[in-house]
Parts: structure tokens; C-alpha cells; sequence
């Protein structure tokens, strides 16, 4: 048996860079509010130095990316260093994509200067969680187009606001250097959205070091040039604009919707207005995107078996679904309990801090790995930094440490559950009440003439007997031999290499095992291949050709409108992308055609 799961490396520099500012360039909508609430006119000295942390973490990534083509995400690299390290940073990653929801989807509405901005932020995140049940697939263009889209409105506001940056009132920072640190770590959530890129590698063209330092550099220097000048320009504001006529408001009047405030004193209201609009788009984004990593880092520890197999089963849309109610419950939750972009900002710190000082420090101390002296010194440095900066948070910030033990807790106390007990999918199963698939309805024989001899039959189908039994008799009656393949759709993005096979699918393993008691009663040669694939599509055609059929036979989807409202016609993009030798048939409908001409 042939088993296919390796994806293919199609993401270049410029999809990898959109996609990092969708997450790292986010942080700017609320970091520039906070750094104003927090240190008034002194800002720049502190966005200053967060700037060179922002440089040292980027480099940090760069050379992660390098020695972890397959995926250097937290979860991933830590876990050459040990099962239970690998695990807390990925518990400590879960807490971070929990806030990011949650903080996005509030900041968001407050950027529309909407009332009861709590309650839109959690009808949205339900929506997502429910639109997320079907796994999408367009959803990632449309937010690339809102990352290029922000980047120009910022490049707008920047240069309106040039002119004036020379007004800046620029302050020293009160108090003394324990002050300044502790104001310091109040804003280390601006690199929060930087373990986006370690998590694409394995998504990347090769060569993945280049492709990875083509994308962080341009976004890196696109966050630290503009939010150096934007910091300027809101210190260029009077304070009477930035308390909407109460100067003694200033520092909290605008603290969530600060660029807004900025594009409407520089530029105009009607360009802020319109702005407002795309940054609630990307920061809904941003939302969307950590509830499907969420989703994501669960499916991955529970086929690493740290977490319930239960957590690692599939619907018929390719997303787990009990992965998918806790990634939307949770966030729900901290926003029902959380309703304060600041207090939420103190539970994103702490986890992303976490998160990076391990992954970094993971690196720097596995002595298995290639670094220069200099590269592992340097990230040994940075990760002792942010050690340091968690302590921090922790000591300031206590309902921060408390949401982050809960999390770890809960996660470990799974984890021991899922180590010490064998049978808990079974128990789950026989708990929830779920019931085993009716038998499926056998297909009628379909009367089709072969343009060409028919010496190999493809059959496609995520399980399905019925049209695994018309596509054996087919091979019967025209002797042909019969590649089976079981296309297992999987819509959660992957942060990392994981082992996905038909020995860890028991569906899978179920209908290759009937395959070949059927195959070998009816006398027909069968070549069985399991696939994971997030387009279908792509990968049958792929497969067809690879293996040099004349015929594909296809399951039919007629019926499933919602599958095709979110997915694509499956069937119409395989007819599409056929080779024109190759005839593709359809039981049970009309499709009984060649491919593409």
C-alpha cells in the first residue's frame, strides 16, 4: 500500500510574507493605543526598544526556519528536545490563539466605533466557529487581500503624517529603570504573530531558508519603520484630539482604536472611516486565523497521541470537530469574563512570551542541530530575555499567570488522561452515543462505453462502498486492474510535520480491509494508496496521472450544496484538470465524459 501525505511546496515568498503581517503586522492596531495608555509621550523611546527586540526575535525566526524546513513552530521544534517540553509550548501557543481570538474580535469592533463591542465580538467569533465547521478554503485570499490592503492604508496615514512628525513631543520616561521594564513588558505583545512564519515551512518552496528570509525581513521592516513614524505622529497630536476635547482623557479616550484616530487627524474622517472598516476586516482575520491554528495545534498533539484520539477525528469536511467547539467555546468565554482589550493583552503576552522563549531556547540547547557559535549564543540570549519578560508578567500581571497555569493544567491533566487510558476513544464513542454508518445503498450499474480499452480503473472516494463496488465490477467486466484510493480531506492547516497514514485511520483501515476481501473474491488485481489532501481535487488528478489510468471513477456529491458552496464542485475541478486521454465517470448521474480537451 502506497500512503501520500506530504504537502506540496507551493507557498513563495510574498504569499508567506502576506500571510505573516496578517498575523505579526495585526499586533500594530492595539500595541500603539496600548503604548500611549501605558507611557504618554514617552512612547518612542519604548517602541524604540521594541523595535530591536522585534529585529533580534525576526533573526531568531530566520534561523529556526533554517534548521526546521518541515515546520518550527513551537510544538514542533521543541519536541526534539522533549515530548513535555514540546507539549507546554504548545499548551502555552493554545493560550495564545485563545486570546488572539478574543482580543481580535473585540479590537475590531471598537475600531467601528461600535457599542457593545463584546457582544458583536462574540456573535462573530460563533459565526467563525460555524462557518470554520464546513473547513473553507477561500477565506485565506480574501485575507491576504486585507494584509495588502492594510499595508497600504498604513503607508497612507504615514505619509500625511510625516509633515508633522518634526511637532513630536517627545518626553523622557518617568520613573526608574524597573519602571521602564515593567512599562516595557506592558507592550511584548508586538511580537506576538512572529511564530506564523516557523509554522508555513513546511508549506514553503525550496530552498526554505531563502524563501523564509525573503518573507520576514520585508514585514519586519515594514512594522518597525511605520510603527516608529506612527508612533511619532500620535505624539505629534494635541492632546485635546487625542481626548476628543478633554486633554485629561487622552490617554485612554482612543486606547483601542488609536490608527483610526490618527488617519482621521491626518488624513481625513471619511478616509478613517473607510480605514476602520479593512482594520476590523484583518483583525476579524486574525481572529479567524488563530481559531483554526487552535484547531490545528490540538488535531497535531492528538495524532502525536499527547492528546485523545477523540480530538483527532475528522467530519466529512476534513475538520475535527471537538478541536473546532473548544477553539470557539474558549475564546467565548475569556470574552465573556475578559470584555478589556488591556486585561486581554496582559493573557496574549504571557502565552506568546512563553511560547517564543521556548521554541528559541529549544533551538539554542539541542546540540543535534547545526548553529554558528554566534546563532546559538544569540538565540540562547534571546531566550533567556524572554524568560524574563514572562517572570515579569507574571509577577505584575497575576490574572495573567492564573489563565495561563489554568491552561497548562487543563492540558496536562488531558494528556495524562490520554497516556493512561488506552480505550478513551472507544469510551468516548460509547459515551457521546454516536452510532455506526448505515450501510450505504448500492449504485446502479451504469451504461457507458469506454472511448479506449480500459487496462486501469481509478476509484476515488473518502470510504464510500457503494462506489468502490461499481468500479470493482467495472474492473471485472473489463478486466481491468483497480487502483483504490481513499482521499481523506483534511481542512485544518498543519503546524508541523505529523504522521498521517491509514495505520492511524481506522476508518481507513476498515475500508481497505473490505477492499481486499471483495477484490479477491471477484478476482480483481487492486493497488490500494491513502492520501490526506487539503484540495481533492489536485490530488486525484495527481494520482490518476502517476499511476497511468484510464478511467476515474467518482463518488457523487449531488445533493451536498453546502460542500460546494465552500469547497468547490470537486467533481467539475477534476473533469477540468483531467488529462484528455482520460475519461471520468460518475455513477448515478450523468457524468460520463473525458477530461479537458
Amino acid at each position: 500500500m502506497l500512503a501520500e501525505g506530504q504537502r506540496p511546496r507551493e507557498l513563495h515568498w510574498y504569499h508567506a510574507a502576506a500571510m505573516l503581517f496578517g498575523d505579526w503586522g495585526t499586533s500594530r492596531l492595539y500595541v500603539l493605543g496600548l503604548a500611549f495608555f501605558y507611557t504618554g509621550r514617552a512612547s518612542l523611546w519604548f517602541m524604540a526598544a521594541m523595535s530591536l527586540l522585534l529585529i533580534g526575535v525576526g533573526w531568531g525566526y530566520k534561523v529556526v526556519c533554517r534548521i526546521y524546513p518541515d515546520g518550527g513552530g513551537v510544538y514542533s521544534s521543541a519536541r526534539h528536545r522533549s515530548p513535555t517540553l514540546a507539549v507546554i509550548g504548545g499548551l502555552l501557543l493554545c493560550a495564545d490563539y485563545i486570546v488572539t481570538a478574543a482580543i481580535s474580535a473585540l479590537d475590531g469592533f471598537k475600531y467601528l466605533n461600535i457599542p457593545h463591542a463584546e457582544w458583536f465580538a462574540l456573535g462573530s467569533l460563533l459565526a467563525i466557529g460555524c462557518v470554520n465547521y464546513f473547513g473553507p478554503r477561500k477565506s485565506g485570499i480574501a485575507a491576504l487581500v486585507v494584509a495588502v490592503l492594510t499595508i497600504g492604508l498604513t503607508l497612507v496615514i504615514a505619509t500625511f503624517a510625516f509633515p508633522s512628525l518634526e511637532h513630536a513631543q517627545v518626553a523622557r520616561p518617568a520613573g526608574n529603570p524597573l519602571n521602564w521594564w515593567a512599562q516595557f513588558t506592558s507592550l511584548i505583545l508586538a511580537i506576538s504573530g512572529v511564530e506564523a512564519i516557523a509554522n508555513m515551512t513546511g508549506l514553503m518552496v525550496e530552498p526554505v531558508e531563502k524563501t523564509a528570509s525573503r518573507a520576514i525581513w520585508p514585514v519586519l521592516a515594514e512594522i518597525v519603520i511605520l510603527n516608529l513614524i506612527l508612533t511619532l505622529a500620535m505624539q505629534a497630536m494635541p492632546l485635546e484630539v487625542l481626548g476628543d476635547g478633554n486633554a485629561a482623557n487622552a490617554y485612554t479616550a482612543h486606547r483601542d482604536d488609536m490608527l483610526r484616530v490618527i488617519a482621521s487627524h491626518y488624513v481625513g474622517p471619511a478616509f478613517a472611516a473607510g480605514s476602520a472598516i479593512v482594520f476590523a476586516m484583518l483583525l476579524l482575520s486574525a481572529a479567524n486565523t488563530a481559531i483554526t491554528d487552535l484547531v490545528s495545534i490540538q488535531f497535531m498533539m492528538s495524532r502525536d497521541r499527547e492528546l485523545p484520539a477523540p480530538l483527532g477525528l475528522l467530519n466529512s469536511f476534513g475538520m475535527p470537530v471537538l478541536p473546532l467547539v473548544a477553539a470557539t467555546a474558549v475564546p467565548v468565554g475569556v470574552l465573556l469574563a475578559v470584555a478589556d482589550v488591556d486585561k486581554l493583552a496582559d493573557l496574549y503576552a504571557i502565552g506568546v512570551v512563553g511560547a517564543v522563549a521556548i521554541n528559541l531556547g529549544s533551538c539554542a540547547t539541542n546540540f543535534k542541530i547545526e548553529l554558528a557559535r554566534y546563532e546559538r549564543v544569540g538565540m540562547g540570549l534571546l531566550s533567556a530575555l524572554m524568560i524574563v519578560v514572562w517572570i515579569t508578567i507574571a509577577y505584575e500581571k497575576p490574572h495573567a499567570l492564573y489563565f495561563a497555569l489554568s491552561i497548562l493544567g487543563v492540558g496536562l491533566i488531558v494528556r495524562y488522561i490520554a497516556h493512561h487510558r488506552a480505550d478513551v476513544r472507544e469510551w468516548a464513542i460509547k459515551e457521546l452515543g454516536f452510532r455506526k454508518p448505515a450501510a450505504e445503498p448500492e449504485v446502479a450499474a451504469l451504461d457507458w462505453t469506454p472511448a479506449v480499452t480500459v487496462k486501469r480503473i481509478l476509484v476515488a472516494t473518502p470510504g464510500r462502498l457503494a462506489v468502490f463496488r461499481f468500479a470493482l465490477n467495472e474492473a471485472k467486466s473489463q478486466q481491468a486492474e483497480l487502483e483504490v484510493l481513499f482521499v481523506r480531506h483534511l481542512a485544518v492547516p498543519l503546524l508541523g510535520p505529523i504522521s498521517l497514514d491509514v495505520n492511524t485511520d481506522p476508518a481507513a483501515g476498515k475500508f481497505f480491509e473490505t477492499v481486499r476481501k471483495e477484490a479477491a473474491a471477484g478476482g480483481v488485481t487492486v493497488h490500494e494508496t491513502y492520501t490526506v489532501a487539503r484540495n481533492v481535487a489536485r490530488s486525484i488528478v495527481e494520482t490518476a496521472v502517476a499511476r497511468k489510468v484510464n478511467v476515474v471513477v467518482l463518488p457523487s456529491i449531488s445533493g451536498r450544496r453546502i460542500w460546494r458552496a465552500v469547497k468547490g464542485n470537486v467533481i467539475h475541478n477534476v473533469a477540468r484538470r483531467l488529462p484528455k486521454e482520460i475519461q471520468l465517470v460518475v455513477p448515478g448521474t450523468a457524468k460520463r465524459a473525458a477530461g479537458r480537451s
